[in-house]
């Protein structure tokens, strides 16, 4: 092969990659020219107008606006679209989104192969991950959502980690948490599990995730949005409410359909558990509670044992965030293109007769959960595997047999140090 022709891509990959870019700018376009006030979209672009022009920033909202739920450092990332006009910005984001759909697929790939050394190495998994997973990207395209942007800084973060890049992790992972609340449990894996420099950034990085914004604003603005924000948003979480957003997929969201009466605009209930409110909201705060206990208590048993991070450990992570989360919407269920991916990749020639019947019945969720999208299954089925949260149970049952295996297959090995990775040696494969 001769030096001029070395390193070139075929014509049809060429042509590929050329008619692949082409539709997506045309979809890209196509979205961006339907936003809208009221939409999505529009909250963020406001909210980085806003910022820009000093305008309050939780209150005071053009007519048929929702209000930002994003913490103030938001606020200022989505300067990046305050330039442009609203339609401009919905399309170029449109088109990011498709972007970062496609690196989400590569570092899934990447992360759970540098921590599944003995998975299912065939195409088939990953293939079947992106399937059972494609309806929740595609809910964040046609919706112009952030939820993939926070989902690849995170896992930009963990690839970084594996790396052996502390501070890089934590930078990644940090900026996806002050975006977004919910990737708080990735800061909290990287403190307890991390090496020393890893788990020394994250405080002054989160410090200047809260000053920074404030500091732009001025002291005065910013301290007094940081104090709205929690009121208009944190508050009425943290007492750990069931009656918020119950049409959503988290724990708060579950009990309240299993257990009360139905509040949704149909009028349609799916409670098959009654019981009075004040019982649902204990119900609830113990589930709550539980979770959390074990999501820490297996992290630091970890820790313990020295063990290497594995897909089902990151897996665990993922799935305890999209059930402690204030809001998780199926917008917000991107993430399970990880964990869909890891399960997956189990070889079912490993398993034990009992432990085949369990990933049989996760098998049967995840293409319940994947294939139930309103334009694939239609509205009656879409509604009803929301409304009875199958969302909900498929995640807990996968959060359930994450704790069970993540760290299973790891030996102990020495305490973590600067040339250590996960408590393995830096010289294993790097992603």
């Amino acid at each position: 092969m001769s030096g001029s022709t070395r390193g070139r891509w075929p014509a049809w990959t060429v042509l590929l990659i050329a008619g692949a870019l082409a539709v997506a700018i045309a979809l890209s376009v196509t979205q961006g020219l339907h936003q809208r006030v009221g939409q999505d979209f529009h909250v963020f672009w406001q909210a980085g107008r806003n910022f820009a022009s000093g305008a309050p920033l939780y209150h005071g909202y053009p007519p048929g606006a929702r209000p930002l739920k994003y913490p103030p450092f938001a606020a200022m990332v989505f300067l990046l679209l305050a330039p442009f006009p609203l339609q401009v910005a919905g399309a170029i984001f449109s088109f990011l989104n498709l972007v970062l759909w496609v690196t989400a697929v590569y570092l899934t790939r990447e992360i759970v192969a540098h921590t599944f050394p003995h998975r299912n190495r065939s195409f088939l998994p990953l293939v079947l991950a992106v399937v059972f997973s494609a309806q929740f990207f595609l809910d964040n395209f046609h919706h112009v959502q952030m939820n993939e942007l926070v989902f690849v800084l995170v896992l930009l973060g963990v690839h970084a980690y594996l790396r052996g890049k502390d501070v890089r992790a934590a930078v990644c992972l940090v900026t996806a948490t002050a975006i977004k609340i919910t990737p708080i449990f990735f800061v909290a894996w990287l403190v307890i599990r991390g090496r020393r420099r890893a788990a020394l950034a994250v405080p002054p990085l989160v410090l200047a995730c809260v000053l920074v914004p404030l500091l732009v604003r001025g002291p005065k603005t910013g301290a007094a949005e940081i104090v709205e924000y929690y009121h208009a948003f944190l508050e009425g979480h943290q007492h750990g409410e069931i009656g918020d957003y119950t049409g959503g997929q988290n724990l708060a969201a579950l009990v309240n359909r299993m257990t009360r009466p139905g509040e949704n605009a149909r009028g349609v209930s799916y409670r098959y558990l009654p019981t009075s409110e004040r019982a649902a909201q204990l119900a609830y705060q113990a589930l709550w509670a539980t979770v959390f206990l074990v999501f820490l208590s297996k992290l630091g048993l970890l820790r313990i044992r020295g063990a290497l991070v594995s897909a089902f450990e990151l897996g665990m992570i993922v799935l305890a965030g999209l059930l402690l989360s204030p809001i998780t919407f199926t917008t917000h269920l991107v993430s399970l293109l990880f964990v869909y991916h890891a399960f997956l990749s189990i070889r079912p020639a490993s398993l034990s007769p009992s432990a085949r019947v369990v990933a049989a019945v996760l098998f049967v969720a995840m293409v319940v959960t994947g294939l139930s999208g309103r334009d694939l299954a239609g509205s009656t089925v879409y509604l009803a595997v929301g409304g009875y949260s199958v969302y909900a149970w498929t995640v807990l049952l996968l959060f359930v047999t994450a704790v069970v295996l993540g760290g299973r297959a790891t030996e102990p090995v020495p305490p973590p140090t600067a040339m250590t990775i996960g408590g393995g040696s830096a010289s294993r494969p790097a992603c």
